[in-house]
């Protein structure tokens, strides 16, 4: 089976969309054939990957970040040519409303895999309770059109069934780990050094975009409220974002460091001592496992997905959404206890262990093969009654 992948997230991005489609590539079983439809500055056509040159423009209150204007032209003759059975739906941009234009013109089924909550995001970057509702709204519509949604979790279930998307048609597809990428074996003592950061003053780290849906506004005074328990630590912020300069400015003895590659990152966390993601708008959180599977103890909101992805007092501390003390103070009992942290670190090893790509996908793939055998048994002519053993009428 041919899938034709849309996404607005060229490879050139690291994120948990890019994250989860090379693992979808990587992973596919035989019989399955996905690749990656998108759009980038330069134009590439790989075995599994076409991106399509086109123009790109800054998205609102995200300047850092690019859409693409898609091309139809060109997607629809790629489409045919690769004999496309399945269109995968991943991202509501540009590029997603030209597979379901595509989906419509060559008849093809559709399936939806949601990755974002565009509605708090678009809240929480504009401050406008209008536009936000605006967004529920295309959403609705955009996922509306495909015959299976996979949620990363049941708190994505949750969201998307309160904006009144049938429950019956929505499938749980986790997300899974690199544990052979992200391993505690990575740690370096010379980044450690770099860092200045020791068993005494240990790194906690945060990966991902810098930007305010994170609840990276809330640092400096969970930073602050360690202090004053007499806590030595040194935070490390591995990403970029339009919130990362004003961040800086709060944060002047915290290291930045951009950007980085995933071999990278997967040294950065290894070498870190605890991991603190205070987003309350994550679906997922794949970075929640890769610091897990780094044998990081990690701290996280009860909002959102990634309370799903750890084992709360065991892995992790999930604190109550914006209740800085709360983050605090579990922060300070990792800190506190060489012991303890070392016990948290290798008891979320073990955990990631158990999540890798191979099982993640597998809800997936039974998606494709399920929607695309309803969509060839809808097409299929009806089969003519049987005839009457007797001859007679009925």
């Amino acid at each position: 089976m041919n899938v034709a992948i849309f996404t607005d997230n060229d490879f050139a991005k690291v994120n948990g969309v890019t994250t989860c489609l090379r693992a979808t590539l990587r992973y596919a079983p035989d019989g399955i054939r996905p690749r990656i439809y998108t759009c980038a500055d330069l134009g590439e056509d790989g075995t599994d990957y076409f991106a399509a040159a086109s123009v790109g423009m800054r998205i609102p209150y995200y300047a850092e970040m690019r859409m693409y204007l898609p091309r139809l032209g060109k997607f629809l003759k790629q489409v045919r040519a690769d004999r496309t059975e399945l269109v995968h739906f991943t991202t509501p941009g540009p590029v997603g409303l030209a597979a379901l234009l595509i989906a419509w013109h060559t008849e093809l089924p559709v399936i939806g895999s949601f990755h974002t909550d565009l509605v708090a995001y678009t809240e929480k970057l504009s401050g406008s309770p209008r536009l936000a509702a605006l967004m529920r709204e295309y959403l609705r519509w955009s996922y509306g059109r495909c015959a299976r949604i996979l949620v990363p979790s049941e708190d994505t279930r949750g969201l998307l069934v309160r904006s009144k998307i049938a429950a019956e048609r929505i499938s749980l597809w986790t997300r899974g780990v690199d544990t052979h990428l992200f391993t505690p074996s990575k740690r370096s003592e010379a980044l450690r050094e770099r860092w200045r950061v020791c068993d005494r003053r240990p790194a906690i780290i945060y990966v991902g975009r810098v930007s305010k849906e994170k609840g990276l506004e809330r640092l400096p005074e969970i930073q602050s409220l360690l202090h004053r328990h007499g806590l030595e630590h040194r935070l490390v912020i591995v990403g970029d974002g339009p919130y990362r300069r004003e961040l800086q400015a709060r944060l002047p003895d915290a290291v930045f460091t951009g950007t980085l590659a995933p071999p990278d990152v997967a040294v950065a966390l290894a070498s870190a001592d605890l991991f603190l993601f205070p987003s309350d708008t994550d679906s997922a959180g794949n970075v929640v496992l890769e610091a897990q599977a780094c044998g990081l103890p990690v701290i996280v909101s009860d909002a959102g997905g990634p309370k799903e992805y750890v084992r709360p007092d065991v892995s992790a501390f999930v604190c109550r959404a914006g209740d800085l003390p709360a983050y605090s103070a579990a922060a300070a009992q990792i800190l506190r206890s060489l012991p303890r942290r070392r016990a948290m670190g290798t008891a979320a090893r073990a955990h990631a262990e158990t999540v890798g790509w191979e099982a993640a996908l597998a809800p997936l793939y039974s998606a494709y093969r399920q929607v695309a055998a309803d969509a060839l048994a809808a097409r299929s002519p009806s089969r003519p009654a049987a005839a009457n053993p007797g001859g007679a009428a009925a």
